[in-house]
């Protein structure tokens, strides 16, 4: 699509958070043309549609840098008996619901808030899938779903070993396959909204064998890996007692952890294991709303930071807009560590500057800034500052303003997918009415 946006105050996210005020930007395909004044742009772009902001903000869209869509048929689900402690909601809560999906329940668990990403402003997100009595082509699925509404994502399938031998074998097979299929659609166009990892659970579920192969798999297709970390100290006692070995140690000896990879939480990392994830660059992700979830404590990301590691922000499939967590997380280390100055520059370079650098480690794609060249997606916000709106006071209007505001129009990869509020692609209420008949199997097999 050839766009040209207009009356518009727009947020580059560039290096000095430049605010341009009644500007206008050029959209041609599924890159960013241009940046100039209206008129400038409307006489050298004369075939282009012109679309009127009407005065809101134009930004680039808002990354989540680590999901589990699969969740989301948790919603509303009682659990058996209440769990006592993280390895309890693995087993009697994510352990169970993975193990109940079918591929039709992979697809709408990832369709649902595929939808609820767009209307937030979402324009990109770092999944990571398990369903192991449904694994092959389960990455299909949910990039079906997601084409369908137009989002672009990085996918990984959990490779672990609690599933036994074939299903450990399937899911690196799931990945190799899929890895290699966007890396196909990328040498036909690099701007193609799907690329893939190779996902893994966490050091205490996977054997010797499975990260040899694993890293194998990382080394051949020069991809990285996504895996969880140190979420819980159940991961650093049964590493401890299965293998003998420190989680981090282990983990950067067989290859998994480094630049090309994501460690999800990281939330129990000591200083000698935080010094060697710096050195490794690996690239952590932090979670806070579903830490104080699952209450498995507080990620030290004020120390990752000071190290040079690049920390992002996720979700951890809690929702798929990105900024409740911002804003959680936010408030739970000034409130943890009793500090109200803390936080400050640490999550505006999180959001709006890491997640996209992570993104454009993972796939190579220039995405996070409105400058020519960048890939347009761009979201709409309805929010009309009322108090000036500058390059320096940006990130407080973004904390106690921009984060609460509607987004009224969505743009990924150069097509409006979302305009005013509307996906005229989608049936909303008739994709929900599926998805319950299909949640209402899976909680039949979550009971059995």
């Amino acid at each position: 699509m050839n766009l040209i946006i207009h009356n518009v105050t727009v947020f580059t996210n560039d290096d000095q958070n430049t605010v341009l005020e009644n500007q206008a930007v050029a959209v041609k395909g599924a890159r960013i043309e241009a940046v100039g004044t209206p008129a400038a742009l409307k006489k050298k772009y004369k075939g282009f549609r012109q679309f009127d902001g009407e005065g809101r903000l134009l930004m680039p869209g808002l990354i989540n840098a680590h999901m589990h869509f699969y969740g989301t048929f948790a919603r509303g689900l009682s659990l058996p008996k209440p769990p006592r402690n993280f390895h309890e909601i693995l087993r009697f809560l994510w352990w169970r619901l993975d193990t109940s999906l079918d591929l039709d329940a992979v697809y709408y668990s990832a369709l649902v808030p595929a939808i609820g990403a767009v209307k937030h402003g979402v324009t990109a997100v770092i999944d990571h899938h398990a369903s192991p009595n449904a694994v092959d082509g389960s990455l299909d699925r949910i990039e079906e779903a997601l084409a369908q509404v137009g989002l672009r994502a990085v996918l990984c399938y959990e490779v672990s070993d609690r599933n036994g031998e074939e299903v450990r074998f399937r899911g690196l097979a799931e990945n190799d396959r899929y890895i290699r299929k966007c890396q196909a659609a990328k040498e036909q166009n690099p701007d193609h909204l799907f690329d893939g990892m190779i996902g893994l659970h966490a050091s205490f579920t996977l054997d010797e064998e499975t990260l040899d192969e694993a890293a194998a798999l990382s080394r051949s297709l020069d991809r990285g890996c996504h895996i969880h970390l140190l979420e819980d100290m159940v991961d650093a006692r049964l590493t401890e007692q299965k293998y003998g070995a420190d989680v981090v140690e282990r983990l950067l000896q067989y290859g998994i952890l480094g630049p090309q990879s994501i460690a999800a939480h990281g939330i129990h990392l000591d200083q000698v294991q935080m010094d060697a994830l710096a050195y490794s660059d690996t690239m952590i992700v932090h979670n806070p709303q579903s830490n104080m979830n699952n209450a498995v404590g507080r990620a030290d990301i004020f120390g990752l930071l000071k190290r040079g590691l690049p920390v992002g922000l996720g979700t951890d499939g809690m929702s798929p807009d990105v900024r409740p967590d911002l804003r959680t997380g936010y408030l739970l280390h000034k409130l943890a560590l009793r500090n109200p100055n803390l936080g400050w520059e640490e999550f505006q370079k999180i959001l709006l500057k890491n997640n996209p650098l992570i993104y454009r480690r993972v796939t190579g794609q220039p995405v996070g800034r409105i400058e020519p060249g960048y890939l347009a997606d761009l979201i709409l916000v309805d929010y009309f500052p009322p108090t000036p709106l500058t390059g320096e006071n940006f990130w407080g209007h973004f904390l106690f303003g921009i984060v609460d505001a509607p987004v009224d129009t969505t743009i990924i990869n150069g097509e409006i997918v979302m305009e005013h509020g509307q996906l005229p692609q989608v049936d909303e209420a008739a994709v929900a009415a599926e998805a319950r008949k299909v949640a209402a199997k899976v909680w039949e097999r979550f009971y059995a």
